[in-house]
């Protein structure tokens, strides 16, 4: 408080209203010397700048020492500054018979000591007040950068999880394609370039726009329907393709359906796509595998956490009999 950038001001107007205080309750009467205003107003204002300042510097070497409770730093500077209270009273008392030509001792001194001790216990709380208000802001920040530091943590742990693991079945799908055609092979190629390139570009993004993240998708689905044939359809019903979502989203799901599905000639995957509400709405028929692939869960818990974290809606997810229906909010 005592390092403030509008100090003197405060000074003034406190030693201004310990003038006034005094000259209206007549406790300049109990210093028994006969003081012009002007001169009693100076040394009003001296001894609030003495004790101001006393204290200030008093401050700059009590932060140099680590506390590990401000209240222990408080009750340091709160008796650090009876000791400087306790020397400059006495020596403005001097100062002050000496500049008035009286040849005793001020005789209303205990007036003065206890002035300037009021004085300086009305610092101390204002002083607190405010350290403790400084430490509680401090508190704030430094917690929410904590929860935006774990947010953060928690976001880089949940990209790292979208690493499609069909990069070894495209492999042996291109393999497959260069001995049959080239030139499918090379649309190959630059689809799955596409696809890896986005999700290198959006690694470090929380959100992507709808029309970004389809993009990505139209050339996701053409990886898999080289694999899959016309045992995959996929549907996209989009008129509007403003609005943002996580990441990868569609990826996930996709890769869900066909994780916990059957993609064959006699049961074949159909994937919808459509837009309802700000909602974008993700179908697709369900024929369980009969022996289902291990999981770890990333897909669905993936997208939800993202959600959280982004403090939106999060997704609604419908598991009927026949279908199975996943309902992303876009974020604006």
């Amino acid at each position: 408080m005592y390092s403030i950038k509008w100090r003197y001001l405060y000074i003034l107007l406190l030693g201004l209203y310990s003038f006034l205080n005094i000259k209206f309750t007549q406790g300049d009467a109990v210093l028994s010397l006969p003081i012009p205003n002007p001169i009693f107003c100076g040394i009003i204002l001296i001894l609030v700048l003495a004790i101001w300042e006393g204290n200030r510097l008093l401050e700059y070497f009590n932060r140099r020492i680590k506390f590990k409770r401000i209240s222990l730093f408080l009750l340091r500077q709160f008796i650090a500054s009876i000791f400087l209270v306790a020397i400059l009273t006495p020596l403005f008392g001097i100062a002050i018979n000496y500049f008035l030509n009286s040849n005793s001792l001020l005789e209303g001194f205990n007036q003065l000591l206890g002035f300037t001790f009021r004085i300086n216990l009305f610092l101390q709380c204002i002083n607190a007040i405010i350290v403790y208000n400084q430490e509680l802001s401090n508190s704030r920040i430094e917690a929410e950068t904590l929860k935006k530091e774990t947010s953060e943590a928690q976001f880089d742990a949940l990209r790292r999880q979208i690493n499609p693991h069909f990069l070894f079945n495209s492999f042996n799908v291109l393999s497959s394609v260069i001995e049959n055609d080239q030139t499918l092979a090379v649309q190959f190629v630059e689809q799955l370039s596409k696809v890896y390139r986005y999700l290198l570009k959006t690694q470090e993004l929380k959100t992507v726009s709808l029309e970004e993240e389809i993009d990505f998708i139209n050339a996701y689905v053409f990886l898999l329907k080289i694999r899959f044939g016309n045992n995959l359809n996929f549907e996209q019903h989009l008129k509007v393709s403003d609005g943002m979502l996580p990441p990868a989203s569609l990826q996930l799901l996709i890769e869900n359906a066909i994780k916990h599905n059957e993609v064959s000639k006699t049961h074949p995957l159909t994937i919808s796509l459509e837009r309802q509400n700000g909602e974008l709405i993700i179908k697709n028929n369900k024929n369980p595998k009969v022996t289902v692939e291990a999981s770890e869960g990333v897909g669905l818990s993936n997208i939800q956490k993202r959600y959280q974290l982004l403090g939106a809606t999060s997704p609604e997810i419908r598991d009927t009999d026949t279908d199975f229906i996943v309902k992303l909010p876009l974020i604006k």
